[in-house]
């Protein structure tokens, strides 16, 4: 397990959420990496990054807690999120985060109107979407008229990162080929930035320590969830073979009510054949009844149904 644990750590890079939160919280590589996202807001300066800070949109609400948090001088707030493993669930995720974002973004008694703009960041190591797109800027529009954006200050924006499409600007391709681990120019500041950011974490032995012992929580965390989700599957199995069975059960027996409908109704044209055929060998209605309720094993009741008809 150490040899495992050791070799991980020594391989892992910006795509490792734990690198990618002790990396981005340097000022300097935050701060670029947001000019890069965002050119067109033209940031100066930001507060220290924040790594793992948690809001509650209420106190009994699931918690959110943000890899990298941080503002700008202009008030707008940033949340910048790693996604290692795809979960399906990208899109009510960044509605939480977004929800829990926007909150820091209203002061009390200030007008709706003044509220600072919220941005969510994802890198994805996977499609978010499945589209085929490199990245995803995400805003409210109104559906009967889609090209109208909701200008509410909210904008979330997702990359692909293993997309080789490059549509995204060279320094940001810059980044996204960092954390993908490709090739990339050297000459980049960032680039030369991140290399010494992620070597000065890999000598951390604190960060070293910490990481192992969160990979070994995660393992058993991995595993505790694949055994649920193993009893989950077994339990779902278990009652679709029961249903299967009842299924199967219930043609069997609507097959046996048709042979038997099917029997009975035989049995009925043969009585009422051999009724016709005895009363036109003048045969009396007391012997006919009698030969009947014997041979066909009948009750007072049926022979009397019989010979009302």
């Amino acid at each position: 397990m150490n040899e495992f644990l050791r070799k991980k750590w020594e391989m892992a890079g910006l795509a490792d959420d734990y690198i990618f939160n002790k990396v981005m919280l340097d000022y300097d590589i935050c701060l670029e990496v947001l000019r890069r996202i965002l050119p067109d807001l033209h940031i100066k300066k930001i507060k220290l990054p924040n790594n793992q800070q948690e809001f509650a949109v209420a106190p009994d609400a699931k918690a959110v807690r943000f890899d990298i948090y941080t503002t700008d001088e202009q008030g707008n707030h940033y949340d910048i999120e790693m996604q290692v493993a795809d979960h399906h669930n990208i899109a009510k995720r960044i509605r939480y985060y977004q929800t829990a974002s926007s909150m820091e973004a209203y002061d009390k008694g200030q007008p709706y109107e003044q509220a600072d703009d919220s941005y969510v960041i994802f890198f994805c190591n996977f499609d978010p979407f499945q589209l085929g797109q490199q990245r995803y800027i995400l805003h409210k529009h109104i559906d009967e008229i889609p090209e109208q954006i909701i200008e509410d200050g909210q904008t979330d924006i997702l990359f692909n990162v293993p997309s080789m499409r490059h549509d995204v600007d060279p320094k940001m391709q810059a980044f996204l080929d960092v954390i993908a681990q490709r090739k990339v120019e050297a000459t980049d500041p960032l680039v030369v930035k991140l290399k010494e950011r992620i070597a000065v974490v890999k000598r951390n032995r604190k960060w070293r320590s910490e990481y192992m012992r969160r990979s070994v929580y995660e393992m058993d965390q991995e595993m505790r969830e694949k055994k649920i989700r193993e009893g989950e599957r077994r339990i779902q199995d278990g009652k679709r073979e029961i249903k299967e069975g009842q299924d199967r059960l219930k043609e069997k027996e609507q097959l046996i009510q048709k042979k038997e409908q099917k029997l009975h109704e035989n049995q009925q044209m043969i009585i009422k054949t051999s009724i016709v055929a005895m009363r036109a060998l003048n045969i009396d209605e007391t012997t006919i009844k009698k030969e009947i309720k014997e041979k066909f094993d009948l009750s007072d009741k049926e022979i009397k149904d019989y010979f009302a008809e």
